[in-house]
């Protein structure tokens, strides 16, 4: 026996659309928020070409596994995502947030709908656990949003001081040493404070040139304070080698002379080169002692971790679709989600978009679609 549930619930909020979506689309953030476990994947090419996606994790106390989609979104406007899974107290899951302009503001719609089969999926229902579950979104979306008024503040931050307790003296032991090496700036208590209550998702790959801007100092400020901090053994350095499609880092070193050549990134299914000046980042994280940063992603390339991509969707073979999107003045890059061709086209002042055309292995942009419009045709197998 299977039965839907759905949910809908609107929120307003006295900023604008551009305002609104980075906390929106910070997918991996609203789920280390609302409590969701992190989870381990697995990616398989299909007959087709197509990258599968498929995780193991846990709903609530239930270990579960599904297979991931990609994920649709319109930078601004929409997030699609959803997930079919094979146990647990749901079948099907759709999770979905628009954004629609009203005067100096804006109206959030979250929507969400799942297949509740057998004992498990009843109780889930009627005991009110998919309404808190649902809710928990719209929750997280609220106080980031309430949140980001605050001065320098590290969005998902928790109150609670975070570092294991038995580390706390060692820590505050090396934060006296950083605090009086002339290389950290006066910035010490400022590291210390953001290793303490930042949440999971800022922990892993830390840049500090983006500390830099939130704390509003020199960037080469923050980057010495890093590297005294990794001297003096709070934080381990990391050699990025992203992928150029997705810009993940799908190889990691702590040593710049153990960086491969080249790397095979899994969720685009293509073999990459290493470029220094493009592709190569050094990042940093806590040492282990400091926070135990748990195995598992709480997020697969949605918006919030592949910001270069303004839009996503799916178009059925042999069909057309058009979509609302607005896209800055400027150069982009049109392509499928799977390996294949793209092509490179301008935006200008007067925002029309070239309409996308794929047609078997080949990309093209042929004319314009219209203003703030994305026209897409698929003429061979349907693409992303």
């Amino acid at each position: 026996m299977k039965a839907t549930y759905r949910y809908r619930q609107e929120r307003f909020f006295a900023k604008p659309p551009a305002t609104i979506w980075p906390f929106v689309s910070d997918t991996a953030r609203l789920y280390e928020l609302t409590g969701f476990a992190p989870f381990r994947f697995e990616e398989r090419v299909d007959a087709q070409g197509r990258v599968r996606r498929y995780a193991h994790g846990k709903a609530g106390p239930f270990p579960v596994s599904w297979e991931e989609d990609f994920g649709e979104w319109q930078e601004n406007r929409r997030l699609f995502h959803v997930r079919e899974y094979r146990n647990g107290p749901m079948r099907h899951w759709e999770w979905s947030c628009e954004l629609f302009a009203e005067g100096e503001g804006c109206r959030l719609l979250l929507t969400g709908m799942a297949e509740t089969p057998g004992l498990l999926g009843f109780v889930a229902r009627h005991a009110g656990i998919m309404d808190v579950e649902f809710g928990k979104s719209m929750a997280a979306i609220d106080r980031l949003v309430r949140e980001s008024d605050g001065p320098a503040h590290v969005p998902g931050a928790s109150v609670e001081d975070l570092v294991e307790p038995a580390a706390r003296h060692r820590l505050d032991t090396l934060a006296a040493e950083l605090a009086s090496d002339p290389a950290s700036h006066g910035l010490a208590p400022n590291l210390i404070d953001f290793l303490r209550h930042a949440p999971i998702v800022a922990l892993r790959s830390i840049r500090p040139m983006a500390l830099a801007t939130l704390w509003s100092v020199p960037p080469d400020h923050a980057v010495e304070l890093f590297l005294a901090a990794a001297r003096n053994g709070i934080m381990a350095m990391g050699w990025d080698l992203l992928c150029p499609r997705c810009r993940g880092a799908k190889s990691r070193v702590s040593r710049l002379n153990e960086l491969p050549k080249g790397a095979h990134c899994s969720s685009c299914n293509v073999d990459y080169e290493r470029n220094f000046s493009r592709n190569v980042e050094l990042t940093f994280h806590p040492e282990p002692w400091i926070r135990s940063l748990p195995d598992g992603e709480l997020c697969l390339l949605g918006p919030g971790t592949t910001r270069h991509v303004k839009f996503q969707a799916e178009v059925a073979a042999r069909s057309a679709k058009s979509f609302d999107l607005s896209l800055a003045p400027g150069p982009y890059r049109f392509r499928t989600v799977e390996a294949g061709a793209e092509a490179d086209g301008d935006i200008g002042a007067d925002g029309i978009i070239p309409r996308f055309v794929a047609r078997g292995s080949d990309i093209l942009l042929e004319g314009a679609s219209g203003r703030d419009e994305l026209a897409k045709i698929v003429t061979g197998p349907k693409t992303r």
